[in-house]
């Protein structure tokens, strides 16, 4: 007797349907999953906003941004954020891949101070080129990453209890459903308090003020280097953060 094997249009069939569990999971389970975190006991530590590879550490003068986009050779933080804002300090870029959680966390304690939206210019860029130049290990990993400048974000104000304001600005990729952040002005944020998430997507970036920061050598992280939300330390500020955690955001 002849052995009968699946025809191709079966084996196609179940290729096409293992492919789409596989995305759906992706797109659901894995991709939103909700891991517990507990900040450092260390109450001066300042925590990353997002899971991801650090993509650049910028020296901000009296709001003013350097930026490899477009040979630009700086930007306002107002248009790059939505702040007014003419402090100087550092902005963290934190870049999550199809790999990392995409829920967001308060780096410091601290009341909101502002909700700024931002649609996108026209429309939203991929993210692609970031992916590339990680992979490739090509610096600056922001050079020719014209999204920086055109997509949708959304920047919260975190007012720390010493006085000084740390801004989240969260970027959404070409593919994004929308970006989430339950949270509001006068709303309370505990240092590592799940707030957010952007769904299916992409950048985070937190602008440290220098009145905050404990010294010239307040910054912990460096490009390349992967973090964790609400547990890796990127920075000591000089007032002591709040250490408590509240719960995440569904």
């Amino acid at each position: 007797m002849t052995p009968r094997f699946p025809s191709v249009g079966v084996l196609g069939s179940a290729a096409a349907a293992l492919l789409v569990g596989g995305y759906s999971y992706w797109r659901t389970a894995a991709f939103l999953r909700d891991p517990d975190r507990t900040p450092p006991a260390d109450p001066s530590s300042i925590v990353s906003a997002a899971d991801g590879y650090i993509t650049y550490v910028k020296r901000v003068e009296r709001g003013e941004l350097p930026i490899a986009v477009k040979k630009r050779r700086s930007i306002r933080l107002s248009e790059y954020a939505g702040v007014e804002s003419d402090a100087s300090g550092w902005l963290i870029g934190t870049y999550m891949t199809e790999h990392s959680v995409h829920r967001n966390r308060a780096p410091v304690g601290g009341t909101v101070v502002l909700r700024e939206h931002r649609g996108a210019a026209p429309f939203n860029r991929s993210m692609a080129r970031m992916t590339a130049n990680l992979v490739l290990h090509r610096t600056p990993y922001d050079e020719g990453c014209d999204y920086l400048l055109t997509n949708e974000r959304l920047t919260i104000g975190i007012r720390h209890d010493a006085g000084s304001t740390v801004f989240v600005t969260q970027i959404a990729d070409l593919w994004v459903d929308r970006i989430v952040a339950h949270t509001d002005v006068d709303y309370r944020l505990e240092r590592g308090e799940q707030y957010g998430l952007i769904r299916f997507g992409s950048q985070c970036d937190v602008f440290l003020p220098d009145d905050l920061l404990d010294g010239d050598d307040a910054i912990l992280v460096r490009p390349g280097q992967y973090v964790w939300a609400g547990e890796s330390v990127v920075a000591r500020a000089r007032v002591q953060a709040h250490a408590q955690v509240l719960g995440g955001v569904s």
